[in-house]
């Protein structure tokens, strides 16, 4: 958004966290205290926070997402209303940050399991000149990006993903009709033992070019959903992820107390629920 929230900033987390829990209300209706009633209230604060800074982005000439969103303009010289900008933006907090969130929270939990990963991120990481990592750098990360990869395998961030048919279809046997709704489950697909290798282990060398075992079937690895509507964050996501990964284990390494299980909800996106325990320690 291209500034840094103020005193404000724990209540806008708090009304974005109620307004993606929402998503997974079985009571949707206006009922105090339910968990549909606080979506509703998070989102009216969300929409007062953006619509009190969209005159401020209107006049800005930055290049923050927030303000390319208010100048962006079709071939016919049609711009975003404020509703467009502000409903892109409470998406976009969900679809371009809360996922990575729970990607990282997957990775450190992860690595912290399996050390000997965290060495060789590190010598890779090695391989950078500078303290910085530049765009043409990113390409040259390629163990961190399957980690990245397997840690989406074993926690998709997104669980389900809820699609349509637009025509009749059999699947399995079963003959259903056009308009069905239907419920994708990467988390099931992830595991499933006739397309992986040992699928409870973490294995980030089943994504490299020499197994490509995430290729046996076009919708075998699909935390990025498939097809038309695919996430056209995949490649953004892993930008976030090799950042994070090169600053932290370039200085740190992560340790988890012995026999330790990380405790996590997959609805409505995958997260710890146990505040993620984890030991980071400077690298001597």
């Amino acid at each position: 958004m291209g500034y840094e929230l103020g005193p404000e900033s724990k209540a806008i987390n708090q009304a974005f966290i109620d307004t993606v829990r929402a998503g997974t209300a079985l009571v949707r209706t206006n009922v105090p205290g339910g968990r549909w009633a606080k979506g509703l209230r998070g989102r009216k604060v969300l929409e007062r926070f953006f619509r009190k800074e969209l005159p401020a982005k209107r006049a800005s000439q930055e290049s923050d997402l927030f303000s390319v969103l208010c100048h962006a303009k079709t071939e016919d010289g049609d711009q975003f209303s404020d509703d467009d900008v502000v409903n892109h933006m409470i998406f976009l907090m969900m679809a371009a940050h809360d996922t990575t969130t729970s990607t990282l929270c997957s990775i450190i939990y992860a690595l912290a399991k399996n050390p000997e990963w965290q060495d060789i991120l590190y010598e890779e990481c090695k391989l950078i000149d500078g303290d910085h990592l530049n765009y043409d750098d990113l390409p040259k990360l390629d163990k961190a990006a399957l980690v990245m990869k397997e840690a989406l395998r074993m926690f998709p961030p997104v669980p389900a993903i809820p699609r349509r048919l637009i025509k009749e279809t059999e699947i399995m046997g079963y003959r259903l009709p056009a308009n069905t709704g239907i419920g994708i489950s990467p988390l099931f697909t992830h595991y499933m033992e006739e397309w992986w290798t040992e699928p409870t282990k973490f294995d980030p060398e089943r994504f490299s070019a020499e197994r490509a075992e995430h290729k046996r079937h076009l919708y075998q690895w699909v935390p990025f959903g498939g097809g038309g509507h695919k996430c056209i964050g995949l490649n953004f996501a892993e930008m976030q992820v090799k950042l994070f990964m090169f600053h932290l284990l370039r200085n740190y390494t992560i340790s988890v107390k012995p026999g330790y299980e990380m405790k996590y909800n997959a609805v409505p996106i995958s997260f710890p629920t146990d505040g993620l325990p984890v030991t980071i320690t400077a690298r001597k």
